[in-house]
């Protein structure tokens, strides 16, 4: 086992995330994608395409002990290069992810992806959220969104209202401070009525400062 899996390994471990060989072997053949297309396409910083394992693997997986068990069907919503929702994927292959990205390059990393690793009851969808929104198609759906800090939590939770089926979680993984981001969202008519909030700050491993994790659960 290489270095850098083990790293993934043990740090995965600390979450509460089992990693077996196989899983092990999808996310190695993840980071080696990553990097062979980040040279000609900006999928990731070049500062953290050095330190993919603690910076975007273990950073997404901290969100796994926050989805119920089940078949859960997932939105990663400003998904870019797949976080978190293929780490997701991987750890927890029973769930359902839908990629939701605006970028043409990066969909097609992503499709790409899930060819490479084989990843079933996984798809695409090429789009802003602000204009699915705008029909039917997708409306109460999912059981979950997930969104790694692609949008400011005011400007996220009506759109990912609109996804969100009956007691629908909205999963937001956040670094540094985000009182005020909380602050502007209490002030969206009816939110403290339509949703349970919780802050956890979550210790990722092998990496600087706690992340902020807000779970927003719609009431019943």
């Amino acid at each position: 086992m290489s270095e850098e899996m083990q790293l993934l390994k043990e740090g995965a471990g600390h979450l509460g995330v089992s990693l077996d060989d196989r899983r092990l072997a999808l996310f190695d053949m993840y980071r080696k994608e990553l990097l062979k297309w980040n040279a000609t396409t900006n999928l990731i910083s070049e500062k953290s395409a050095g330190e993919i394992i603690c910076r975007h693997f273990l950073d997404s997986l901290a969100a796994a002990k926050f989805i119920p068990d089940g078949e859960k069907c997932i939105v990663d919503a400003g998904s870019g290069a797949g976080f978190p929702g293929i780490p997701l994927k991987i750890a927890l292959p029973h769930i359902r992810v839908y990629l939701l990205e605006a970028n043409r390059k990066k969909i097609s990393f992503l499709k790409h992806v899930i060819r490479l690793l084989g990843l079933d009851k996984t798809w695409t969808l090429h789009d802003r959220m602000e204009n699915i929104v705008r029909e039917e198609t997708w409306r109460g759906k999912f059981d979950i969104v997930t969104s790694r800090a692609a949008f400011k939590l005011p400007d996220l939770l009506p759109l990912a209202d609109y996804f969100l089926g009956p007691a629908g979680l909205l999963i937001t993984l956040k670094a540094g401070d985000v009182a005020a981001e909380l602050a502007a969202t209490m002030n969206i008519p009816d939110v403290s009525v339509k949703y349970h909030i919780n802050q956890y700050d979550i210790d990722i491993p092998f990496s600087g400062p706690p992340r902020k994790i807000i779970v927003f659960q719609k009431v019943e």
